[in-house]
């Protein structure tokens, strides 16, 4: 992210710096920077000034691309126009208008039988040819996914570190408002993690990324999607299925912790049945 090549590199790296130094990891915004670092360099040669053409042909929205995702490109565009305003040097502020109000989803509400031809179909996927080791390591983020109800990011950044496979212990670093946060697995989750790690230890044995991808790094975020519409939209499901909210990775998320929730409560329920029932 060092490397800017516009008019406005420095002050893009200025922005970086102030970020990370107020604890931030800024690492998705950056590569945003990035590719706004290059499109300026490519069509606006030697501009040192943030113009409105600069900004807005960044703020287009491009073919198939959802306005969260354009809301994503645009916020550090933003940034980066008062960031540079408030050091004095010329900049257009994108209008907080654009691109409009953040698109709500409703969660897909997974039934078990959805959740279960989806697992088979994972379980089965077979080793890519072109080199990896997916077969192994997909059939274990979808289960640390759903049986956790982690993040797709807080799972492609865990590190060998990160994972205790003997307490079944799994520390998450960096999360969602920069905090740190500490979830545990079951004893049949970690029994199926410990699996894991024997067979991907023998491929990939100085590996710092507890998922490692076919050159020992971890995994984007993107990949895991990509992953699970693979096998979600080729799967023979009733049509009521699709016509439901639109099935995502990340409501594995959603799906898996309202399980356990409702286990939760059933399980206080039938206590406070107990006690009632056996008080005079």
């Amino acid at each position: 992210m060092d490397e800017f090549t516009s008019g406005l590199a420095g002050s893009i790296a200025s922005l970086i710096r102030q970020k990370h130094d107020l604890g931030f990891d800024y690492t998705q915004s950056a590569r945003h920077l990035k590719a706004f670092d290059t499109l300026c360099a490519n069509a606006f040669p030697g501009q040192n000034a943030l113009t409105k053409d600069m900004a807005m042909m960044w703020a287009r929205l491009r073919d198939g691309e959802h306005p969260n995702g354009l809301l994503r490109r645009i916020t550090p565009i933003r940034q980066l126009g008062k960031h540079m305003a408030a050091l004095g040097l010329g900049a257009y502020l994108i209008p907080a208008r654009l691109p409009g109000g953040r698109a709500h989803y409703t969660p897909h509400v997974f039934s078990h039988d959805e959740i279960a031809a989806l697992f088979a179909a994972v379980d089965a996927c077979p080793r890519p040819p072109c080199g990896g080791w997916r077969d192994l390591v997909m059939p274990t983020v979808f289960r640390l996914l759903y049986c956790l109800g982690l993040r797709p990011a807080e799972v492609s950044r865990l590190t060998v570190n990160d994972v205790d496979l003997v307490t079944g212990r799994v520390f998450i670093a960096e999360s969602k408002g920069h905090h740190d946060r500490v979830v545990f697995m079951s004893p049949e989750l970690a029994g199926y993690c410990r699996t894991y790690d024997t067979a991907i230890t023998v491929l990939c044995p100085t590996r710092q990324a507890f998922f490692p991808n076919q050159w020992g790094r971890p995994y984007s975020t993107g990949t895991f999607g990509v992953w699970f519409h693979e096998f979600w939209d080729h799967l023979n499901l009733p049509r009521q299925a699709r016509t439901a909210s639109p099935a995502r990775l990340y409501d594995l998320r959603h799906c898996g912790a309202c399980r356990v929730m409702g286990r939760v409560m059933v399980f206080a329920l039938v206590n406070v049945f107990r006690v009632s029932v056996h008080t005079p």
